[in-house]
């Protein structure tokens, strides 16, 4: 019986989802949260969602197993396993190898529906797949495991791990990187939730079997990839308004193909309007930043929603659904009195 059907009928049997109910709750320990200002980029035009960068120490912030203090000096990356050339990097050696930088906007699985545990900001190290290149992966790999230093462990299928997007950070926002947030090194895959990309990263592993790390084994999802989503930022739920043309601003993300349309209802969900994106940069993994003018709205009140179109072409699913253990789907509603 895999791991999905166990909890699954664990729920189902009244015995509940326990395991991972208590590991979220300690995940949510230190937590820190923020929100994009996207009202605040209104004059910034096409570069808005790339100058909205969060400041490292209002980042959310995680953390499974706590904060190890990491001596760069005793610290070292090793690529093992089935490689032909299993390869050893200290900290001096990371930071020598060609410089590789991006915006990109990381959000954590057990982010709900328009919450803040997401961020942007720009990234500075070296692209991975070179280096698994010179390790020369063996045709029986169908895995790689990643470990961390306070004995977090994930995995990734091959095919995700050599994407030639997927990177090694040594900076955050042109500083190196806090104990917190993963120094001395955290890996990052464009698409996939936080869970996903370990800090304080000490080693790959290519193996030939799926392998299961610490979130994976307690029921979340093993692919986390990210849900599409959309999310209004500006006003605040429950807000009283008045004005004949009101703006209503908010973000959008998406998997690899990025953020294509965003549509607004103000009658909850039976009309949708066009809410133009005025900022969507490259790369794709950057949030797109929506503004809608609400003209002549009826006094009263209103049920605001929002969704999202990938570049794909896929709609947002309507379905709600919890974080657990996929990642939370579903339309960010917000409730405006008209006054």
């Amino acid at each position: 019986m895999d791991r999905r059907r166990f909890f699954s009928m664990a729920a189902g049997a009244g015995v509940g989802v326990l395991l991972p109910l208590t590991a979220y709750r300690y995940m949510m320990k230190g937590m820190h949260t923020g929100y994009a200002d996207v009202r605040a980029y209104l004059n910034d035009g096409p570069e808005a969602a790339l100058r909205a960068i969060t400041p490292n120490d209002d980042f959310y912030l995680m953390s499974s197993h706590g904060e190890p203090a990491v001596d760069p000096e005793k610290w070292s990356l090793t690529i093992d396993g089935l490689v032909e050339h299993p390869l050893r990097f200290g900290y001096d050696e990371i930071r020598r190898l060609p410089a590789y930088e991006t915006p990109l906007t990381l959000e954590c699985i057990s982010n709900s529906v328009g919450g803040g545990l997401i961020g942007n900001a720009r990234w500075r190290g070296t692209l991975l797949h070179p280096l698994l290149e010179r390790a020369g992966v063996q045709p029986q790999a169908t895995y790689a495991a990643l470990y961390a230093a306070e004995g977090y462990s994930t995995g990734h299928t091959l095919e995700r791990i050599l994407r030639p997007a997927n990177f090694l950070a040594w900076e955050m926002n042109g500083e190196p990187l806090s104990r917190r947030h993963g120094f001395p090194l955290r890996v990052i895959l464009p698409g996939k939730y936080g869970m996903k990309m370990p800090k304080w990263l000490t080693r790959i592993e290519f193996v030939d079997h799926e392998f299961l790390g610490f979130w994976e084994w307690q029921g979340w999802s093993n692919s986390a990839e990210r849900q599409l989503q959309a999310a209004i930022d500006d006003p605040r739920d429950r807000a009283r308004i008045a004005g004949t043309n009101f703006v209503i601003t908010g973000w959008a993300v998406a998997n690899e193909s990025g953020v294509s349309k965003v549509e607004i209802s103000t009658d909850g969900g039976h009309m949708w309007n066009d809410a133009p994106i005025f900022s969507n940069p490259m790369p794709s993994q950057v949030w797109a930043f929506w503004k809608y003018v609400w003209i002549d709205p009826s006094k009263g009140t209103h049920t605001i929603e929002v969704r999202a179109t990938d570049g794909d072409g896929k709609v947002q699913t309507s379905s709600s659904s919890g974080e657990w253990p996929d990642g939370a789907t579903g339309y960010h509603e917000i409730t405006l009195e008209v006054t």
